[in-house]
């Protein structure tokens, strides 16, 4: 069970989300009232993942569905939201972002620093897998620290896979959230 934050220190914000001193991931009240249809449907790691992309600051409009974040996607999410989400996940090098992303590391480097160029489909909807399954390691592990590194280990799950290199593809991706999943449940066969 998950214990609530101490209120002697504040929290580090990324973003709309919190990471709290424990270094779990607690949304925001106004995060929550903002995206609350989107997280009873979906739970809290779809709006991380959001926010992990840029939140309000990349979104043309807020999504309230996950029809609204496919047609993000579709019309091509921003490439600042790259830079979003390698700040996000900041211990992770560029090297390794770039091939769970299935773009070269000269094309990764080039959509961060571009601020009108957009995403193609493909590669919104890889970013966004990508942040999905980050943030769902995130709230299933209790911090983004332990995301990362689960998420550059060897997983026992996984016949010792890493699970940052399974998601390249959709099959791998796929494994690595099953596998979450039976974590989260606490079922590991």
């Amino acid at each position: 069970m998950k214990t609530k934050q101490s209120h002697s220190r504040s929290p580090e914000t990324t973003g709309s989300w919190v990471l709290a001193h424990d270094h779990q991931p607690h949304i925001s009240a106004e995060l929550r009232k903002r995206y609350s249809a989107l997280i009873d449907a979906n739970g809290t790691h779809v709006v991380i993942a959001l926010e992990m992309l840029g939140g309000d600051e990349v979104f043309s409009r807020r999504p309230e569905n996950l029809l609204d974040v496919h047609l993000w996607v579709s019309h091509g999410i921003p490439s600042a939201s790259i830079t979003h989400l390698a700040q996000a996940i900041e211990p992770l090098p560029s090297n390794t972002l770039s091939e769970a992303l299935g773009i070269s590391l000269r094309t990764l480097h080039r959509k961060k620093g571009a601020q009108s160029d957009t995403l193609s489909v493909a590669q919104g909807g890889r970013a966004f897998k990508f942040a999905e399954v980050v943030a769902k390691a995130t709230v299933v592990l209790g911090s983004r620290e332990a995301a990362v590194q689960w998420l550059t280990s060897p997983a026992i799950g996984l016949d010792q896979q890493k699970p940052i290199d399974l998601l390249a593809t959709p099959v791998g991706t796929q494994l690595v959230e099953e596998l979450l999943d039976r974590i989260e449940y606490g079922v590991y066969a």
